[in-house]
């Protein structure tokens, strides 16, 4: 853990905003080797412009983020065949909210990868899912650069990575989130002419 404080720390000193947004780009790349990017973002708050750094590094976390929602596409392909009607239906289900549920998982720090992982599956309107992550990755990040001003010590303690358990555990409910997908019937649970109004 210290080595790659060590290694965030000097990339964002030598190479400022530039080396936030590669940390923040690689922080959101992946949910099997979580990168604890929010404390570089918090303590660089109170040196760096943190409008700027949000800025940054929301960019750079969206970005990242992408990389989920391929692995959900890619996902597709193998199981278009045999669930492709399930998919459709949880795809028309999340329709009206996907955006403000994209945003709010974005926004807090969440396992975005839970959500983009399935919304890539069901090939949901990726412009769609990028801007409302945008949005609240910049809404998360500004946050924690302005949060640089105040109490180090504390929002360390709230955004800090919670290491192998955390990766396993995202993996497990993912796996829950897909299964549910495929093998729930979902055209009992909605009425298919108020989803396409």
């Amino acid at each position: 853990m210290l080595d790659l404080w060590g290694w965030m720390s000097s990339l964002v000193t030598n190479y400022g905003y530039v080396g936030a947004f590669f940390i923040s780009l690689f922080g959101n790349f992946t949910i099997f080797f979580p990168v604890p990017f929010a404390i570089t973002i918090y303590a660089f708050g109170a040196t760096l412009n943190p409008i700027i750094l949000g800025v940054v590094c929301g960019l750079g976390s969206t970005i990242g983020e992408f990389s989920a929602y391929l692995v959900g596409m890619g996902g597709r392909k193998v199981l278009e065949e045999r669930y492709g009607d399930r998919l459709e239906m949880v795809k028309r289900l999340i329709q009206k909210h996907g955006m403000a549920v994209v945003f709010i998982f974005a926004l807090l720090p969440l396992p975005d990868d839970l959500l983009l992982i399935p919304l890539g599956m069901l090939r949901y309107d990726v412009r769609k899912v990028m801007i409302a992550a945008f949005f609240g990755k910049v809404g998360m990040c500004l946050t924690i650069a302005f949060a640089g001003r105040f109490s180090f010590a504390f929002v360390k303690e709230i955004f800090e990575s919670s290491g192998i358990l955390g990766g396993v555990l995202s993996v497990a409910l993912l796996a829950i989130i897909v299964v549910g997908m495929l093998v729930i019937d979902w055209s009992k649970f909605i009425n298919l002419d108020e989803v396409e109004e």
